[in-house]
């Protein structure tokens, strides 16, 4: 009995035959497995699919067919991926926050539960994508964005605005009059052309 090598699956037998390559007609398209394959899942544009799982793949151009009983039949095993990035990620970046803020006061200021963020780290639960973002975009300048983020909290509601939105045209033709009142206020007719007020 040999090993099996990446990118190589065993003989086709009776129940798994050669199919015809789309791309470049050979008869060489079976169930493959392989190292190096990714596929966009959920919010991971590049999410490593497991070595083990076999994809139907051209042998000659290498070309892979995902139909819906394959995406059905490798979507556990995505989700499972999914989830362990994840914990891994989260573990990360909560021990990257661990050098700045103690974790009681970091769940306080994310809103979550005293104890969580310890039972994300030891893994015993499975952090949301919100919570791995939020702990990625900390971990981008911690002292400062967890400046930024206490900040924010002690805001009175009407001191916090939202982002400042960029001036449109027509209130910038209202500063410009204003700033000249001697000059009529121009305005856009429907075909682009402008007419004095």
């Amino acid at each position: 009995m040999s090993a099996k090598t990446p990118n190589q699956s065993a003989p086709p037998s009776a129940t798994t035959p050669l199919r015809k390559c789309i791309r470049c007609g050979a008869k060489a398209v079976k169930p493959r497995t392989g190292v190096g394959r990714t596929t966009r899942y959920r919010t991971m544009p590049t999410l490593a699919i497991p070595a083990d799982v076999a994809i139907p793949a051209c042998g000659r151009c290498q070309s892979e067919y995902l139909d819906d009983s394959t995406s059905d039949s490798i979507a556990p095993r995505l989700q499972q991926a999914y989830l362990q990035s994840l914990r891994t990620r989260a573990r990360v970046a909560i021990d990257i926050l661990a050098k700045h803020i103690s974790q009681r006061r970091l769940e306080q200021v994310l809103g979550l539960s005293q104890g969580y963020l310890s039972r994300i780290r030891a893994g015993a639960g499975n952090p949301s994508p919100e919570l791995v973002s939020h702990l990625a975009l900390l971990c981008q300048d911690p002292p400062t964005r967890l400046v930024e983020l206490e900040r924010f909290w002690a805001l009175p509601d009407e001191e916090w605005p939202p982002m400042p939105q960029p001036p449109s045209r027509r209130s910038l033709a209202a500063k410009r009059a204003k700033a000249r009142p001697d000059q009529p206020l121009a305005s856009q007719t429907q075909d682009g052309a402008s007419v004095a007020r």
